[in-house]
């Protein structure tokens, strides 16, 4: 079982000298609020200690420091209850695993600490300055409230769980669920540090007092948490695994054609605007391929330039090409050929229904064209 030096802080009842027993339990009271292990310890001590608070109320508290009588049991009240802080500081800021682990030894430090404080309210001197009926009431409830100090299920499940000394990936699921509940403002890999360094002092602290026993459980939990650290890394190397699988999904999803190179007549409109005027349908498809703005004029001129020399099939293919490398859709270049060159009507419907799909899914922003060059209106 854990001495009271192993679980209280005794720098900290340094820290309040000069308060009276009344503040020292006002100090408890805030203390168990903030607690994150044994908090339910905490709240029915810091219960018990309001009830003694009431009964101590009735009293002159600086009075009876003046009286030799009653000066050194209310001194030693106010240790005790000192000593009663200390131990649900701890349980606030110590290690959240290290006090886990110490598990029933702070329960049964809690129960010491509460008869401590009860028999130094029982001193006769103090109790006899007590006249009123309500006063002698509350010292009767304060006799009945005997707390009983345990551990709480899920507690005793995380004790289990750092204690074991062959660890699996299912505690480290309990573990991420018990720190995060424990540091709610702290994502989980920054809540793991700051146990770390908590448990680093911890260590520290028990070398520096030659306890070899609590040096090799801290070393035990150092371990338990270096174990977690290296699930939750993989469990990020998993997810970035996925991610790029995912992402790489993301690519190859428009690997086809959205619509056939013969169901140009699903679209009867554009497919006899193409017919009569293909180089409206080719001037909006070519802007998106070479990612610049042409003009219908512009595009009839290059096909009327390409056709003198026989090879307009071959120019409007490489546009068809270029078309395909920025939708990633898979092809080739004899693909390309061979579909302006038996229908290519049918291949520039294709492709312009292809460019509509594709912006209605991707968005403006994927298919945003360059604008075209400033003119100028010769005078």
């Amino acid at each position: 079982m854990a001495t009271w030096e192993q679980i209280g802080e005794l720098a900290n009842i340094s820290q309040l000298t000069g308060l009276n027993a009344l503040q020292l339990i006002s100090l408890v009271v805030q203390s168990a609020n903030a607690a994150r292990t044994h908090k339910r310890n905490c709240r029915r001590f810091a219960k018990h200690l309001t009830l003694i608070s009431n009964l101590l109320q009735q009293l002159n508290v600086p009075e009876l420091r003046d009286r030799a009588e009653t000066r050194e049991p209310l001194e030693r009240l106010e240790e005790a209850i000192k000593r009663g802080y200390a131990l649900v500081e701890a349980c606030g800021k110590r290690s959240f695993l290290y006090m886990l682990a110490m598990g029933w030894s702070v329960a049964y430090e809690f129960k010491r600490v509460q008869d401590e404080i009860d028999r130094c309210l029982k001193i006769v001197p103090l109790i006899s300055l007590v006249h009123s009926k309500h006063a002698v009431e509350k010292l009767e409830r304060i006799e009945k409230d005997q707390c009983e100090y345990t551990l709480d299920e899920e507690d005793k499940k995380v004790q289990e769980v750092i204690l074991d000394r062959d660890p699996s990936k299912n505690h480290s699921s309990v573990l991420e669920k018990s720190l995060s509940r424990s540091y709610p403002d702290l994502p989980f890999t920054q809540a793991l540090e700051k146990e770390k360094e908590k448990l680093q002092s911890e260590l520290h602290r028990s070398q520096a007092n030659l306890d070899t026993s609590h040096s090799e459980v801290i070393h035990h939990l150092l371990q338990v948490t270096h174990g977690v650290a290296h699930c939750e890394n993989e469990r990020d190397y998993q997810k970035q695994d996925r991610d790029i699988n995912c992402s790489r999904k993301g690519l190859s999803r428009y690997d086809e054609w959205s619509s056939d190179l013969l169901g140009c007549c699903e679209e009867p409109s554009l497919c006899f605007r193409t017919f009569f005027y293909p180089c409206g349908t080719f001037s909006r498809v070519a802007t998106v391929a070479k990612n610049r703005y042409i003009s219908s004029g512009e595009a009839c001129n290059d096909l009327m330039a390409y056709s003198c020399c026989l090879s307009c099939c071959c120019y409007t293919c490489c546009v068809r090409r270029k078309l395909r490398q920025k939708f990633h859709i898979r092809g080739g270049f004899c693909d390309d050929f061979l579909s302006h060159l038996l229908c290519c009507c049918c291949a520039l419907v294709q492709e312009w229904r292809e460019v509509e799909i594709r912006s209605s899914s991707m968005g403006p922003e994927d298919t945003k064209v360059s604008p075209p060059d400033s003119q100028y209106m010769e005078s």
